[in-house]
C-alpha cells in the first residue's frame, strides 16, 4: 500500500510539474481561434497568431499580445520556435527554427498589442506551429496618481 501511495504522489508531482511547464509557453497554430495564456514573472499575458504572409524566404506573422497586468510592459522578449507539422498535426521539432526576439512595441496595460515578426525558412503554406516561450521584459511603467 505504501508503494502505491508513493507512486501516486510521484504521479501527482509529475503532473503538477507538467502543468507548471505548460503555462510557461504558448503553442500557436495557423487558423486557430482564441489565444493562449503565458505565465511570466509579472503575471499572465495572452498571445495569438494572426495574419500570416509570405515574406522573402519565410513568413511574416502578427503576434497579438494581451497585457492583463496593471502596468505597461517595455522591451518584451521571448524565444520563438516555428516549423512544420507532420500528417498527424504534431510539430516536427527536429527541423524547427528558433531565435530570441525583442519586441519594440510597449504592451499597454489592459490592452492588445500587435507585433510583426519574420520567421525565416518556412513559407506560409508550410508553417504549422509557432511556440512562444522564455518570456521576459526590460521594464515596467506604472501610472502615478
Amino acid at each position: 500500500q505504501r508503494l502505491e501511495e508513493a507512486e501516486h504522489q510521484i504521479s501527482l508531482g509529475s503532473m503538477n510539474d507538467l502543468l507548471r511547464t505548460i503555462e510557461n509557453f504558448a503553442y500557436l497554430t495557423p487558423g486557430a481561434s482564441g489565444y493562449s495564456v503565458i505565465r511570466t514573472d509579472l503575471g499572465m499575458l495572452t498571445v495569438s497568431l494572426e495574419n500570416i504572409q509570405a515574406y522573402a524566404n519565410g513568413s511574416k506573422v502578427t503576434l497579438k499580445f494581451g497585457n492583463l497586468i496593471a502596468g505597461t510592459i517595455n522591451g518584451l522578449n521571448a524565444t520563438l520556435e516555428w516549423g512544420k507539422v507532420d500528417a498527424n498535426g504534431k510539430p516536427e521539432n527536429e527541423t524547427a527554427k528558433s531565435r530570441k526576439v525583442t519586441f519594440v512595441e510597449p504592451l499597454n496595460s489592459g490592452s492588445w498589442t500587435r507585433s510583426n515578426v519574420v520567421l525565416e525558412g518556412v513559407q506560409p503554406a508550410e508553417l504549422g506551429f509557432v511556440r512562444v516561450k522564455d518570456v521576459g521584459h526590460a521594464g515596467v511603467r506604472l501610472s502615478i496618481k
